[in-house]
């Protein structure tokens, strides 16, 4: 589908597809953090103690495996990677519910101002949409920039932090949603990249294969690692809001696609929102605490 093609697509079917990746991504990266030790024990998550944690953290990847190929559906109907990534704030919605229906957690007056917030910028960021270009284009050389200067950056930050013991959970995070938003970026390029429009094509295409395969895992492992060193209060908001605001800095110079003002006040309302609603105090939970106070966490 070529970007006119994808003008073409009516904003609330991407928007609807965008928020249906975004629900399954975040509540399959909370069950992920709901039996992510059961990774410890290696070998041993198959014998009779641990098969069923590691089984439902099996539920999790499948969950953000979902999450990619409807990621891939969205990014193919629209111009903008940045009107995908910016609905990933509905999938933190969906995740507070599903804390509240599930884990019975409360739902306090944070928690709704916090979506109410969402919901606006999602709005705002929807409603002043524009279409940028009939024309498909794609800068190689800056996607290889954008590349190159996010890995120079983290190949200076990640040894900084072990070699101070401070920061590792919010540095991996972010190298985390700094992947899965290029992911997107990539899913955005594949149809550009010489697909046609089956299914078959597009799957085929080196941008969705290495987006999916190396950035897509990339994202998964960099996640896991954060949670092993920090809490789900520093580690959700970061990965969200790096894979919300990422995409709007590395389009400029990809697609040259710039967003009107209201777009990104409305983008930095989302971030607000999710960081209110990520940061609510008693899911805090210390190392060693019970499992189940652990699962509380991962919907913070």
């Amino acid at each position: 589908m070529d970007a006119e093609s994808a003008a073409q697509t009516p904003l609330i079917i991407v928007l609807t597809v965008a928020a249906m990746a975004s629900i399954s991504l975040n509540i399959g990266k909370a069950v992920q953090k709901m039996k992510v030790e059961v990774l410890r024990q290696g070998k041993k998550v198959m014998t009779a103690p641990y098969r069923r944690d590691f089984l439902i953290w099996v539920i999790g990847i499948s969950l953000t495996f979902v999450a990619g190929v409807l990621t891939m559906f969205a990014q193919k109907m629209t111009d903008k990677t940045s009107i995908v990534s910016s609905m990933n704030g509905v999938g933190l919605i969906a995740l507070t519910i599903f804390a509240w229906l599930v884990l019975r957690e409360r739902v306090g007056v944070r928690e709704l101002l916090s979506m109410t917030l969402i919901v606006c910028g999602t709005i705002a960021v929807s409603y002043f949409n524009k279409t940028v270009s009939s024309e498909n284009y794609y800068n190689f050389k800056a996607v290889m920039i954008c590349i190159g200067a996010t890995l120079a950056f983290f190949a200076i930050a990640i040894p900084v932090a072990l070699k101070l013991k401070k920061g590792l959970a919010f540095i991996f995070a972010a190298f985390a949603g700094c992947n899965l938003a290029m992911m997107n970026i990539f899913y955005h390029i594949a149809p550009m990249a010489g697909a046609d429009e089956s299914l078959g094509s597009l799957l085929l295409t080196p941008y969705f294969i290495i987006g999916f395969l190396i950035l897509g895992n990339l994202g998964f492992l960099f996640t896991n690692l954060a949670f092993f060193h920090g809490t789900g209060i520093t580690v959700v908001p970061t990965v969200n809001s790096f894979l919300m605001i990422m995409p709007m800095v590395y389009e400029v110079p990809i697609f040259k696609n710039v967003l009107v003002l209201p777009q990104y006040m409305g983008a930095l309302i989302i971030v607000v929102g999710v960081i209110i609603l990520t940061t609510a105090p008693g899911h805090n939970v210390a190392k060693g605490e019970k499992s189940d106070k652990m699962t509380a966490e991962a919907v913070s």
